[in-house]
């Protein structure tokens, strides 16, 4: 049986995820369940008197065509060790898409399994790319233009948003919740400056065995971009750096390849409200992306 929602078993939720969520420890599944936990979208899988199967739908706003819509976006997605391999999370899919039918025009995840959401009539739209760059790189910035966290980043986030269309834009309390997310998993954000102390973007990242892992990058100028590799590189040998397709690091790193991380996929849920919505006749999420004429960044979500 599938539910909707897991409304009044936070406790199940949390035990299923210790239970097989091996990339999260206890204190990152605490935080989570405080952040970014939503029994009013978490589809269940409900099999021998519990739940054995989970995955959670966030609703967002997306700007599309420079028109703001709201759309799904796949998050957690779990399954019981001993419940796995019998297709719970297609059927959960099912689910999720089925709904999301008639009320948002898009459905989104960011996967490294692009095969089980393409039979689901997911299109491949765009990969995550990461850099790798070693410390002797990144001395041609300034380490004093990175200073910590100012106490309000959403004016830089919209302002940085603008320059993108078919992307999720957070409202200012939705951005403020993952910017508290991120900090009590322990991470680090910093704010690029330059020499007037005028803020140049922010930067979110981790640190593990001597490497920096900057997970989202805000940013107005290339400069902002040295000056943070610098900042990095006085600390940690190598700094990795996930951006979107459309970024164009290789023209600061010319003889870098990055590698490609997740990939995202979309499903235009409903061609018919998005002919009226959009005036034109696409049939398909790809088609749909054709329309843009700006880059897309989903990157912080």
């Amino acid at each position: 049986m599938i539910c909707h929602n897991s409304i009044g078993f936070d406790t199940q939720i949390k035990d299923l995820l210790t239970k097989s969520a091996f990339n999260m420890n206890e204190k990152e599944i605490d935080i989570w369940m405080k952040y970014k936990y939503d029994p009013n979208h978490m589809f269940c899988f409900w099999q021998d008197d519990k739940i054995t199967s989970c995955l959670q739908v966030s609703k967002k706003n997306m700007m599309f065509l420079d028109q703001q819509i709201r759309v799904s976006v796949i998050g957690m997605a779990a399954t019981l060790p001993d419940y796995r391999q019998r297709k719970q999370f297609s059927s959960l899919l099912d689910a999720v898409v089925s709904q999301a039918t008639y009320n948002d025009l898009f459905t989104i995840a960011y996967t490294n399994m692009p095969k089980l959401f393409e039979v689901k009539s997911f299109q491949h739209i765009s990969n995550t790319k990461e850099y790798w760059i070693g410390a002797p790189l990144c001395k041609s910035g300034n380490p004093f233009h990175i200073v910590r966290k100012k106490d309000n980043l959403y004016p830089l986030y919209f302002q940085f948003m603008q320059y993108f269309d078919g992307s999720i834009l957070l409202n200012e309390d939705e951005f403020n919740n993952l910017i508290q997310y991120h900090e009590r998993l322990g991470k680090f954000i910093v704010t690029m400056v330059n020499d007037e102390k005028q803020p140049k973007g922010f930067a979110i990242y981790s640190t593990k065995e001597g490497q920096a892992h900057v997970e989202t990058l805000i940013y107005f100028d290339s400069q902002a971009i040295q000056d943070l590799l610098t900042y990095l590189s006085y600390k940690h040998d190598v700094t990795s750096i996930l951006i979107s397709e459309n970024e164009r690091f290789d023209k600061l790193f010319p003889l870098h390849f990055p590698r490609t991380d997740k990939k995202l996929m979309v499903r235009l849920n409903n061609y018919k409200l998005f002919d009226k919505f959009s005036s034109t006749n696409v049939r398909n999420a790809k088609a749909a992306y054709e329309l843009l004429e700006k880059p897309t960044w989903n990157h912080f979500q």
